[in-house]
């Protein structure tokens, strides 16, 4: 399908025809989150079979009869608030499907309810079948599934790029085959001049010596194939022998064989071309003047020049040799400056600083399936690690990637940062490269559609920032793992896990060098603190400090804590691999900002000399006249007596428990709720309105905080009912593992505790039953979060034994492995391509310096005649070479840089969807300049060994 975004639901609904589907959308706030609604026509199939796959159907959700679909585990009603600013009241209930084009953190209703919000936009969906099996792709809309697109645009771009160097071959035929014919040419004077003064016409010589040419073009262009084929196969069989990754083919398919005839048509043709300009030169002037072809210096440049101290005129090769020179070598220096920007965009992709954990067996990193949280336990390890998901993307027309990552973890191990904007906060955000924002012509602000790559799915973000990064990272859309699961990979499962810093192949095996192991892992280290943020003077303040050996062997370490003046110490001993918590009680002498210490951690408590009020149940809105209990306590959760309450014209006293029961105000409004002890006050406001609903409070709290895979963690869960109103809920406690709910009842005013025991997933296999990381544990009501804790599963010795099992590690990253794949070790094709280029240079500055010595035989027989040596004459046409080369290479390296700039404003520095940012290190320019002057050398060698070897009577 092709997923056009429009601002206006009725010009959708213009532009749609008889195959394609109009889905009105636009947005609500609830919470200050803003949300995405999509209306579903009446006349939407439940699926569009034609797209649906193995792992996903293309499943249309269907709407509910009143009110809409949500992200809810409960039916409940939320008070919104559309774009207009206007705030209203609607029902959710949960999804019925679980597969679905639209991602399930989007609301779904009928077109009618959508459009009743407000403003809308639309999404036009077209499914028509073949439409992505065409050669040509769409230029408008985002394609799902896009991977074959993705694949078919990108050799599209490589083949628009080759274009290009198919143009700078003809260029260099163009200079061979024209030194050629003018060579053949200054051979047959004599007999061109006997057909010209016999009635030979000029179309005539120019047709025999253009056939001539186009012969020779094509002859060269059949051998050139063939010698290539040779040269190709060694390569292929040398880095076979040498075990380097390749995947070069010269094997002739149809395909091939069709782009083949096209290049040696064009390049025939060149050569065609040549051969008639360099005639041109023969056919204009009269017979009688073809052999006045000698210029000579004007006495004021005779003069001049014999007054220069430095040679500046060459003495056997004219000046007009600098034209044809210049041209070879810009060709050559093109081809480095190219094949380096291909480099420095892909180098970065293969680096031994970072590294890629997959799936063992993958064929390649986006075949990959691994557990995301496989990256806390390498986290833990001391190394930087980012889960990720490749999403290949088309949008109008142009493909390019899309990466579902943290963008946290992912600037951690890829050297980005921030230029504008900031990181994604939500699902629906997300942050874009700078190379890729020009490709794309988008900014920050911007929306954009994203399809799914193996997947029917489609989903939008808007780019609230944008990146700088090494070589192509920079080419790419980071948007949220949660946006990229439901385009892809089911969610905690990502394609792989990039690394940086450290040693991740020890830690992923544990079998390895046990002295390597010992050195990674000698310390007793410190893994967590943690503390209260606010404390009283002179009270006991509870310190916990979680210690972990990762040595190979017993030890001992004294940790240490402070805060102002005081410090106190523990000494713990540690078997290998074993954990502890250590309890330390301090006592602050001293009001105000405090800083607990401990090891590296720190963390700032606030110290009050009297605690202040602090109000825990408090509720935001409530009914008018409903009656709530408020309750009043210190920071440290004392219960404050005989302290006033008042809200409107109500005042109630606190009671030994530190309640307080209240009736509020029967008229709507805001009102400001005080409570007050002493000198001691606090104050909040709550919210009359006659659509609130009287929601519960709670509060859980898991212990412990941290714990190995195999440690069963508990949860003490408070549920309060601070209404003077029996209350009926759903009540859900959701855990890593699975979602417990039930109905229950709560009297009025009422606390009820209990202890959980957090289960592991009774699923075999599960990940979630070994991967370490992170986890939340909530307290949900009708959809309402009204409490959560989290609870972290720490690594140890079984966890990187599980890990050495699951995974496995290679130096690089996913896409620098693809690339290494795909193309083969493109270090090893970047000296082809300049190995190639060289020798191609060679050949062209060869004629160009054949033909121009060919033009000064008589000169060099003159010379050989009257004694000078043939070392002596080869000083001389090298001293030649050196004065026309220099400037010949300047002007090249200036032309090829001015020629790559101007590439890179079209889409011919664009492959993949990658930019290819112009090289521009001096060092390279400068052996680029070295190596044409080599290469200029060498050339005139080639081309003078001949006239060098020959007699001087046979060079008249």
């Amino acid at each position: 399908m092709i997923v056009q975004q429009y601002d206006s639901y009725a010009a959708a609904q213009q532009d749609a025809t008889g195959d394609d589907f109009v889905f009105p959308t636009t947005t609500f706030s609830h919470n200050g989150t803003e949300h995405r609604v999509v209306g579903i026509p009446k006349n939407a199939p439940s699926e569009i079979s034609q797209l649906s796959v193995s792992w996903r159907n293309a499943t249309i959700p269907s709407p509910p009869s009143r009110g809409f679909h949500g992200p809810v585990s409960e039916p409940t009603r939320q008070q919104v608030q559309t774009q207009t600013g206007e705030t209203t009241s609607i029902q959710i209930v949960p999804y019925s499907e679980e597969d679905s084009i639209f991602p399930q953190s989007w609301y779904i209703g009928d077109v009618e309810s959508v459009r009743s919000l407000g403003d809308t936009g639309a999404f036009l969906i077209h499914t028509k079948q073949g439409t992505t099996n065409s050669q040509q792709l769409p230029q408008e809309g985002t394609m799902s599934p896009s991977l074959f697109a993705y694949f078919l645009g990108g050799m599209q771009q490589v083949l628009q790029t080759l274009l290009a160097a198919t143009i700078a071959a003809g260029l260099l035929i163009l200079v061979v085959i024209h030194n050629i014919t003018v060579m053949s040419i200054r051979d047959r004077l004599t007999e061109i001049a006997v057909i010209r003064s016999t009635g030979g016409s000029a179309r005539r010589v120019i047709g025999i010596f253009a056939l001539r040419a186009g012969i020779i073009a094509l002859v060269g262009s059949v051998l050139g194939y063939a010698i290539g084929v040779i040269a190709i196969r060694a390569i292929v069989n040398l880095a076979i022998f040498a075990g380097l990754p390749i995947s070069l083919d010269p094997t002739v398919t149809a395909s091939s064989a069709r782009i083949l005839l096209v290049v040696l048509v064009f390049l025939v043709g060149v050569g065609t071309l040549a051969g008639a300009i360099a005639t041109r030169t023969v056919v204009l002037p009269p017979p009688s003047q073809l052999w006045n072809n000698n210029q000579t210096a004007t006495p004021s440049q005779r003069q001049w020049l014999s007054s220069s101290r430095v040679r500046l005129q060459p003495k056997l090769l004219p000046w007009r040799t600098l034209i044809p020179a210049t041209t070879t070598l810009t060709v050559f220096a093109l081809i480095v400056i190219l094949s380096s920007s291909l480099v420095g965009a892909l180098a970065p992709l293969a680096t031994t600083s970072t590294g890629t954990v997959t799936e063992p067996g993958s064929p390649y990193p986006m075949a990959s399936r691994i557990d995301s949280q496989y990256a806390s336990a390498l986290r833990s390890e001391g190394l930087s690690a980012s889960p990720e998901i490749i999403v290949a993307q088309v949008s109008d027309g142009k493909p390019y990637l899309a990466r579902g990552a943290n963008y946290t973890a992912f600037a951690a191990v890829s050297d980005a940062h921030l230029t504008k904007g900031h990181p994604p906060r939500s699902e629906n955000q997300a942050v874009i490269g700078r190379d890729l924002a020009q490709t794309l012509n988008k900014s920050t602000g911007d929306t954009i559609v994203v399809g799914g790559s193996t997947s029917p799915a489609v989903s939008q973000v808007t780019i609230v920032g944008e990146y700088r990064a090494p070589g192509m990272l920079d080419d790419q859309l980071i948007i949220p793992l949660p946006t990229a699961h439901t385009l892809s990979t089911k969610p905690g499962t990502v394609h792989f896990i990039r690394t940086a810093g450290g040693k991740p192949n020890q830690i992923l095996d544990p079998q390895g060098d046990a002295s390597n192991s010992e050195s990674q892992h000698k310390k007793m280290r410190i893994t967590s603190v943690s503390a209260p943020e606010e404390a009283l003077l002179n009270q006991p303040v509870p310190v916990s400090v979680t210690v972990e050996n990762t040595g190979s062997s017993e030890r001992t370490r004294k940790v240490a804590a402070s805060i102002g003046s005081e410090t106190q110490q523990r000494s713990v001993t540690l078997q290998p691999g074993e954990e502890t918590q250590i309890q330390m009680n301090m006592s602050l002498s001293q009001p105000g900002n405090q800083t607990l210490q401990v090891g590296h951690y720190s963390q700032p408590i606030r110290v009050y000399e009297q605690s202040p009020l602090v109000l825990p149940i408090l509720p935001e809105e409530a009914p008018p006249g409903s009656q709530v209990a408020i309750s009043v306590q210190t920071i440290t959760e004392r219960n404050i007596t005989d302290a006033t309450v008042s809200v409107g014209e109500t005042t109630a006293t606190t009671n030994d428990q530190g309640i307080a029961l209240i009736t509020l105000p029967s008229e709507p409004g805001t009102y400001e709720l005080t409570a007050q002890k002493g000198e001691r006050t606090r104050t909040s406001q709550i919210q009359v309105s006659r659509d609130a609903s009287r929601r519960l409070f709670a509060d859980i709290e898991v212990t412990p905080k941290r714990g190995s895979v195999y440690t069963t963690p508990e949860a003490e869960i408070r549920v309060v009912n601070p209404w003077g109103k029996e209350l009926t809920r759903n009540i859900s406690l959701v855990t890593p593992a699975q979602t417990r709910t039930q109905t229950r009842t709560v009297p009025t005013y009422n606390l009820s505790q209990r202890e959980v025991t957090l289960e592991k997933s009774t699923e075999p296999g599960s990940a979630d039953q070994f991967a370490p990381g992170e986890y939340t544990v909530s307290i949900v009501s009708n959809g309402t979060t009204l409490a959560s804790d989290n609870y972290v599963v720490v690594g140890d010795e079984r966890i990187r034994s599980t890990l050495a099992q699951n995974t496995q590690y290679s130096a690089g990253s996913g896409l620098g492995q693809a690339v290494e794949m795909v193309f083969g070790n493109f270090k090893l094709l970047l000296f082809g391509m300049i190995g190639l280029a060289g020798l191609t240079t060679i050949g062209s500055t060869t004629s160009t310096f054949a033909q121009v010595v060919h033009s000064r035989r008589r000169s060099i027989g003159i010379y050989r005649a009257t004694g000078a040596t043939r070392l002596q004459l080869l000083k001389l046409l090298l001293g030649d070479v050196l004065l026309l080369s220099i400037p010949a290479v300047i002007i090249a390296v200036v032309s090829a840089l001015s020629t790559v700039y101007l590439l890179s404003f079209s889409d011919l520095m664009t492959v993949f969807g990658i930019q290819l940012n112009v090289a521009t290190d001096p060092y390279m320019l400068l052996g680029v300049g070295i190596g044409a002057l080599l290469l200029s050398c060498i050339g005139v060698l080639l081309a003078v060994v001949p006239f060098l070897t020959a007699q001087p009577t046979e060079l008249q």
